[in-house]
């Protein structure tokens, strides 16, 4: 009897990845505090291509437009490509940072009105490019997010009002 799909290739039964948090402000808020801000909150010391020598990461607000890390001498690290960018409601973009554009995953955020502010639900999905690795990158990503999303931008969307 021949192989299941999924059995010949781990990554095709793996999952989107999903974190689900709700945040004291309204969506619009929400939306800017994680497009706009992404600089301020996103951890690059642990979190990013360069490390100590990353100065910044920012969107380019608009589909088609780019997610990039800047490092201190100027380069630039594509993270990813804007898909779709609906401002208070879902940013969608492919993730690839510091890999090629074809092992690129997607990564969709989604900004919904809830009683206590907004429910921010990021899935992160799209492992089958990562080949024999998307396991193990999905097991990283998996703590990765919780710290960046249930933590960092958390807490940037909890400081008083910018």
């Amino acid at each position: 009897m021949p192989a299941s799909p999924a059995a010949a290739d781990p990554s095709a039964a793996l999952a989107p990845l999903v974190v689900d948090l709700v945040v004291p402000c309204p969506p619009r808020r929400a939306f800017d505090y994680f497009t706009r801000d992404v600089g301020r909150w996103w951890p690059l010391a642990t979190h990013s291509v360069g490390g100590a020598t990353s100065r910044g990461v920012a969107f380019e607000p608009r589909a088609g437009g780019r997610l990039v890390e800047t490092l201190a001498d100027g380069r630039e690290c594509v993270w990813g490509t804007v898909e779709s960018w609906q401002p208070g409601e879902r940013v969608r973009f492919t993730w690839h940072p510091g890999r090629e554009a074809a092992t690129a995953q997607w990564v969709e955020v989604a900004f919904a009105p809830n009683p206590a502010g907004t429910r921010v639900t990021l899935t992160h999905g799209g492992w089958e490019p990562l080949g024999a690795d998307a396991a193990a990158t999905r097991a990283r990503y998996a703590g990765g997010w919780n710290v960046v999303l249930g933590e960092r931008f958390a807490g940037h969307c909890a400081a008083p009002a910018r």
